[in-house]
């Protein structure tokens, strides 16, 4: 256990290191070039990511885009990757009705020709990666045939033996916690966090990352809120939210050698900042684990908007922000993608 002395040393170094990203994402007006994350003690090989419903999709196609990077991706109420074939009929019928059959063979088709031609790593990448999925049977908005097309798909690609499925008998269109203070389970309503008797974050973290220390209140660390700009100037996405989150562990504040895991959040439809402030990235149950274990966790966000189509602050998983989406050319994965790489002190091209 810390000695007092020690565990005073590593706030103060968190706070001090929040208080840098702070005062440098808060300068000034317009694009700060220097603004960007700063590089923490992160494994490389520890990147993973997770996601509902929209942010859901968006883990799915990140994860099979960049698979030399990210080695396993949680998924809570989605489909499979390029879904909708730039398609808002496909997004909004298939890919959440489920009215049409989803056709994961084509599907799985498309993955190989994308990773032939560069535009995604390639598909041996994701051999010995793990995946976490979760559905509701209660879910109104999103059907049980997407999420089976979620589960052929990764099966076809990933050893299967490392993909784990709850199908909950009770749970609506919502992040599962086992927070009391949430909603019932079963109900499907902003911030879209139920009290489901399971700890959603913790589950997936674990499966992802194997045996984890018990949460503990975040107290030696909090979020630091970030700039996007850049990385929406860099990439050239319009829909990117001004402001994210990154929540730093103590441990995970000081230099020295990588020890530390990264974690990518991405939040769903109506879920964002703009929506619900910061009340799905504090009650997600994410922090707590994340404290007790070392893992940096990202929450980049997207805001509403007319122009680019987006009036929910949905990640684009149909392509209203282009043809390249779900490639590693398209903006909104190019931005994450730079945000990945300053974190790991390794900035993306």
């Amino acid at each position: 256990m810390k000695s007092g002395v020690a565990t005073s040393a590593g706030r103060w170094l968190a706070q001090l290191l929040v208080a840098a990203m702070v005062a440098v994402a808060g300068c000034g007006g317009g694009e700060q070039p220097d603004s960007r994350l700063s590089a923490l003690p992160i494994d490389a090989g520890s990147v993973t990511v997770s996601g509902i419903s929209a942010g859901g999709y968006m883990a799915v196609q990140f994860h099979v885009a960049h698979s030399s990077l990210v080695h396993g991706a949680g998924v809570i109420a989605a489909g499979p990757y390029f879904c909708a074939e730039d398609s808002m009929r496909h997004a909004l019928g298939r890919c959440i009705k489920g009215d049409e059959e989803i056709p994961t063979s084509r599907l799985l088709e498309l993955t190989s020709h994308l990773a032939l031609d560069e535009a995604i790593d390639p598909i041996a990448g994701l051999g010995d990666d793990r995946v976490w999925i979760f559905h509701g049977a209660a879910d109104p908005k999103l059907r049980k045939p997407v999420v089976d097309a979620l589960e052929a798909y990764y099966r076809a690609l990933v050893d299967p033996a490392n993909v784990a499925r709850i199908e909950h008998p009770t749970a609506g269109h919502t992040f599962p916690t086992a927070d009391a203070s949430a909603a019932a389970c079963e109900a499907t309503e902003s911030p879209f966090l139920g009290n489901c008797g399971l700890d959603g974050a913790r589950a997936l973290l674990e499966h992802l990352y194997g045996d984890l220390r018990d949460g503990r209140p975040p107290q030696d660390a909090d979020l630091v809120e970030f700039d996007q700009r850049p990385y929406a100037a860099a990439s050239g996405s319009e829909a990117l939210a001004e402001r994210g989150w990154v929540f730093i562990p103590a441990g995970c504040a000081t230099g020295g050698t990588a020890h530390c895991r990264l974690h990518v959040v991405f939040h769903g439809c109506k879920q964002g900042k703009s929506f619900v402030g910061d009340r799905f990235v504090r009650r997600s149950g994410y922090l707590e684990v994340a404290a007790a274990n070392d893992v940096v966790l990202l929450f980049p966000q997207i805001e509403p908007s007319y122009a680019p189509f987006n009036p929910q602050g949905c990640w684009d998983w149909w392509g209203y922000e282009g043809d390249a989406y779900a490639v590693k050319a398209g903006p909104q994965m190019r931005a994450v993608r730079r945000m990945v790489g300053d974190l790991l002190g390794k900035p993306a091209s």
